[in-house]
């Protein structure tokens, strides 16, 4: 009986980690953003992560206000995307695609390709790294739905190691900064209670990065 009972909860376990594989997909495909921000020029960057950025939040908009649209995704393999707390709320796509266009229009190109990185690279593996070796809880904090999330040791651990390993193939930022980034990225994403982490990680990491490394924040493209 207890067997029985192990192996329900190692299965259940299993499922989560499926589920969150299935979302984090979405992250792999953002990888083409911080390319984008090293092979176009600025203009062309923000103009392109801009229109899509404006998409998806139309599409969110519209799954969140209009009925008929939100039963046809949560009856199709794209429920499987969003999170439970998303189901009136902006997703996690709309936030990293708002927060790449600011970053590019913000800062430097290897910046901005930088900070993406961290928050796409970190996001996922600490989710991931989360739910199969977190055992030491940080803290849970309640979402919109009522539901909780759980942050552990092992997932902010997993998000330094990966987003700096991450960071690393980003050229024409010293070694010091990508750091200083990737613990800075960590620590925002611990405290983003409020705000999506998508969107505080590169704002708050690249402002920080772009006026230690340049003194000045870039607007004009």
């Amino acid at each position: 009986m207890m067997n029985i009972h192990v192996v329900a909860i190692e299965m259940l376990k299993l499922t989560k980690i499926i589920k969150e594989l299935i979302r984090k997909s979405t992250n792999f495909i953002a990888i083409i953003i911080p390319i984008l921000c090293l092979t176009c020029s600025r203009k062309n960057a923000i103009s392109l992560i801009g229109a899509a950025a404006m998409f998806i939040i139309f599409i969110d908009l519209l799954r969140i206000y209009s009925l008929r649209y939100r039963r046809f995704i949560y009856k199709s393999f794209f429920r499987h995307v969003y999170r439970s707390w998303e189901r009136r709320t902006l997703s996690g796509g709309s936030y990293i695609l708002a927060g790449s266009a600011l970053s590019i229009l913000l800062f430097s190109s290897n910046i901005a390709a930088l900070v993406i990185l961290f928050t796409i690279v970190g996001d996922t593996f600490a989710a991931i790294g989360g739910r199969i070796f977190g055992r030491n809880k940080i803290y849970s904090h309640s979402n919109p739905d009522g539901s909780y999330r759980k942050k552990t040791v092992e997932g902010t651990l997993s998000f330094f190691v990966t987003a700096f390993l991450a960071g690393l193939i980003i050229p024409g930022v010293p070694i010091f900064w990508k750091l200083i980034g990737a613990a800075l990225a960590t620590c925002v994403e611990l405290v983003s209670f409020f705000l999506d982490d998508n969107l505080t990680v590169p704002i708050i990491v690249g402002a920080v990065l772009q006026i230690g490394i340049h003194g000045h924040i870039l607007l004009a493209i």
